[in-house]
């Protein structure tokens, strides 16, 4: 018969979030550099997304910084890591169907360059890293 009880450790664990590390969203991208997502196929085709200022963002279902509504991408699916320039990265955080970056599958990590295309479940996105950009208006 087996045994169905988790131990009680587990069951009294709570998530303090004033001990996590705080996930960074600004200032990580240089001022004359646009970054953007588009999503090219899949349930929420047309959106754009801007992630200029920077940092990390997580892709999945409800919850998630880029949320989709695709039923094969996981909760927390993959995350797009900014962290400076051209410190562009995917990863894949576990996820049931994996992540592909231009048809392979991401490991731990893989480069974004521009006209990357990133699949998670039925839904294909395109990153467009424009450098050194003019504002159009002030």
């Amino acid at each position: 018969m087996p045994n169905d009880k988790k131990p009680s450790a587990v069951l009294d664990t709570e998530f303090d979030p004033r001990k996590a590390r705080p996930r960074l969203k600004e200032g990580l991208v240089p001022e004359d550099t646009g970054i953007w997502l588009s999503i090219e196929e899949g349930p929420d085709a047309g959106r754009t997304e801007t992630l200029s200022p920077g940092g990390v963002y997580t892709i999945g279902r409800d919850g998630a910084d880029i949320p989709l509504n695709d039923t094969k991408v996981s909760r927390k699916h993959a995350e797009i890591g900014l962290y400076g320039p051209d410190a562009y990265m995917v990863r894949d955080l576990a996820s049931t169907n994996g992540t592909l970056l231009n048809g392979k599958a991401v490991g731990d990590r893989a480069r974004l360059r521009n006209g990357d295309l990133v699949r998670v479940g039925d839904t294909t996105i395109r990153i467009d890293i424009l450098e050194g950009t003019l504002p159009i208006s002030e």
